[in-house]
């Protein structure tokens, strides 16, 4: 890794929550007025998201406040983002939902999702979810083709093994 990776991985969020178009967050904003700093809450909807990963994604959420449509985009990692709550999964069908602008009430809805994709799982941090994934497996740790076999013998319990048929390389 060069200098440039470290600084960036330095400065990203390690708690960061998954999100999709469609959800409706809570992002708690640090607010300077003066010499005073307080937390300001922005709730709405998710409708576009800019970077999967990395230290310049951002994503983009609406809300109506006073029947005008607000809309306030964030860094993922600023400093000034305490954090980012997902109050709901939406259930949407495109990646940027734009459309909303246009749209007033009731249609402005988006289903909730039951489940989110993947299953319950799907709500992890990313800092979890980049454990969860195993960077280094040796080839040790993988177990040879005679000891998978040694074991489904083992298990017919002194039933009549079949051998498997030997590959002829596919020819």
């Amino acid at each position: 890794m060069n200098v440039i990776d470290l600084l960036k991985r330095e400065q990203e969020k390690e708690q960061v929550p998954i999100l999709r178009s469609g959800d409706t967050v809570r992002v708690h904003v640090k607010v300077v007025e003066g010499t005073r700093e307080r937390i300001q809450v922005f709730e709405g909807v998710v409708i576009a998201l800019h970077g999967k990963v990395g230290l310049a994604s951002s994503f983009t959420v609406r809300r109506i406040a006073h029947g005008v449509g607000v809309e306030r985009t964030f860094l993922v990692h600023a400093p000034r983002i305490d954090k980012i709550e997902v109050l709901r999964h939406g259930q949407v069908r495109r990646a940027k939902l734009f459309y909303l602008r246009d749209k007033v009430g009731r249609h402005a809805r988006i289903r909730e999702r039951r489940q989110p994709i993947g299953g319950p799982g799907m709500t992890l941090q990313r800092a979890e979810l980049e454990a969860a994934v195993p960077a280094d497996v040796e080839f040790d740790e993988v177990p040879d083709e005679a000891d998978l076999t040694a074991d489904v013998t083992a298990e017919t319990d002194g039933a009549e093994a079949v051998p498997a048929p030997e590959s002829d390389g596919g020819a």
